[in-house]
């Protein structure tokens, strides 16, 4: 497409905050110039710009994936995928064929396993894994990616401490193979991730961005490096001219200096105040109801929490943390909060990540100290069975679980992520399952849905006056519909399909040479 064109006869819905609609558009050198009728278009029409008839087709500003991992995406494009598998069988035949086809020495990588949609209702053990794979090292990494297996020669490789947190015993002491938070994302992946060649992971992360855009995604929230891939961080920084979308880079560690040292202005992601729901290391205040004993692990002790954010805010940087419930919620919200009385920034726009099942009092507190919740609602699609949920926290809690509503109505600003490769890339699958939330209570409209993945995942990364909506002036980063998400039925706004994304004013197939933000 050239530098200079017109898109005519579309539904255009700018996202502008006034809920404006359009007809046409004006893009030029990468940015929009005019958006209104066809009639508005008309004198550039006669000056000769090119056009391109829509048919009717929907236009929304590019979709903003504001919590993802591309190096750990890249991984699992590059490995098995057990998304959907059912039981362990397959599991093993898959592992059997993968090592077949796998070179010598080399690694037998799986992705995405979710031992709750097994029959057995487990993780396979290394004495399994080692019946049919021997001879090359296994890691079958679960869909939550805070556990893993491993067969008897990937853990004589990568050595763990005897003591490592997280990793399952056998009453002699021996290890079953499987290790857990926080042992999987501080031990376990840093090291098989540190094995990878730098050419393989910079092919695999333009792999990544490009499934990406595949769902209509022109900006990825990039959370890399710490524990799930050392040095990721600089690699994709030095690396932004090879990647073919706008990407929101995120340092996934607490070390403040050598965040401000790379010139980034946020630093966290998935620094993990707690584990994850599918380990039972998810940290609750009262223990799961099906496990009374267990109420999940906190990684850090207050103290530790406060002085990072306290650091972290004083410095001037937008400070996001892992917190799926209450417990953790709780640690890092009072933080936060702690921070914010004793150095004011009116603009800190920090976030939450997950916060999958707060109290009603922290979604107000979130509100009051303008803290924002990193949602990935996809969650709900792919992970969640609300019969055992209910078992696992007893109604009381699950009422609250992904409270969408109640955190629009106490003004907290969420921002719509997929945590790919915890679930794929797929922002109509968030935006679908937000408007049919399993709890009526806290539905969205699916306008207020589409606002998570678009406008207010701008304004996440304080760039909504770039990205987020079609207005004048603004980065032509676009996706064409085949229908309205907000007048098809709820039940199939997943259905519709992606006809093409725009990145800064080029078709993803065509070179990316538009403006910078």
């Amino acid at each position: 497409m050239l530098d200079h064109y017109l898109l005519t006869n579309g539904n255009i819905i700018t996202m502008d905050g006034r809920e404006s609609r359009a007809q046409a558009m004006a893009v030029e050198d990468g940015r929009i110039l005019r958006v209104g009728s066809n009639n508005d278009m008309a004198d550039l029409a006669e000056a000769g710009w090119p056009v391109t008839d829509l048919q009717g087709r929907t236009v929304l500003p590019g979709f903003i994936d504001s919590h993802q991992h591309l190096g750990l995406t890249g991984q699992v494009l590059n490995g098995m995928d057990f998304q959907g598998t059912e039981s362990l069988k397959t599991v093993f035949d898959k592992v059997r064929e993968e090592a077949l086809a796998v070179g010598p020495g080399a690694w037998v990588l799986g992705y995405t396993l979710n031992d709750f949609s097994l029959k057995e209702k487990r993780m396979p053990l290394k004495e399994e894994l080692d019946a049919v794979c021997a001879d090359k090292p296994v890691m079958i990494v679960h869909s939550s990616w805070h556990m893993c297996s491993l067969n008897s020669l990937a853990l004589e490789i990568l050595s763990p401490p005897a003591d490592l947190p997280g990793m399952d015993l056998k009453p002699d002491g021996e290890p079953t193979g499987v290790v857990r938070d926080p042992g999987a994302p501080d031990f376990i992946f840093p090291a098989v991730s540190s094995r990878t060649p730098g050419e393989v992971k910079i092919e695999s992360f333009r792999m990544a961005c490009e499934v990406a855009l595949k769902q209509g995604i022109t900006t990825l929230h990039c959370l890399e490096g710490g524990g799930f891939g050392p040095g990721d961080t600089r690699f994709v920084l030095d690396n932004l001219d090879r990647l073919p979308l706008n990407v929101v880079l995120w340092n996934q560690v607490m070390d403040v200096e050598e965040t401000v040292g790379m010139g980034l202005p946020r630093i966290g992601g998935c620094i993990c105040a707690d584990g994850a729901i599918d380990a039972y290391t998810a940290a609750l205040f009262e223990p799961y109801c099906d496990r009374p004993g267990n109420r999940g692990t906190l990684n850090y002790t207050q103290e530790e929490m406060d002085e990072f954010v306290l650091k972290a805010h004083k410095a001037g940087l937008q400070v996001a943390v892992h917190c799926e419930t209450d417990r953790a919620i709780e640690q890092v919200l009072s933080a936060m909060e702690k921070a914010i009385a004793a150095f004011p920034r009116d603009d800190h726009r920090h976030r939450i990540e997950h916060c999958e099942i707060p109290t009603v009092d922290q979604v107000e507190r979130m509100g009051r100290a303008k803290i924002l919740a990193g949602m990935q609602p996809a969650f709900i699609h792919y992970l969640v069975d609300m019969e055992d949920y209910e078992k696992r926290f007893g109604w009381d809690r699950l009422r609250w679980m992904h409270p969408y509503r109640t955190m629009l109505d106490n003004g907290v600003i969420m921002t719509g992520g997929s945590d790919c490769p915890v679930t794929p890339h797929g922002p109509l699958v968030g935006i679908q399952t937000a408007v049919l939330h399993p709890i009526e209570e806290e539905r969205l409209t699916p306008t207020e849905a589409i606002r998570m993945f678009t406008i207010d995942a701008a304004y996440s990364a304080f760039d909504e006056a770039n990205r987020g909506s079609i207005e004048p002036g603004k980065i032509a980063d676009l996706v064409i519909l085949s229908a309205d998400p907000t007048e098809v039925p709820p039940e199939s706004i997943r259905e519709i399909k992606i006809v093409k994304t725009i990145v800064e004013g080029k078709p993803v197939d065509d070179p990316r040479d538009g403006p910078e933000a």
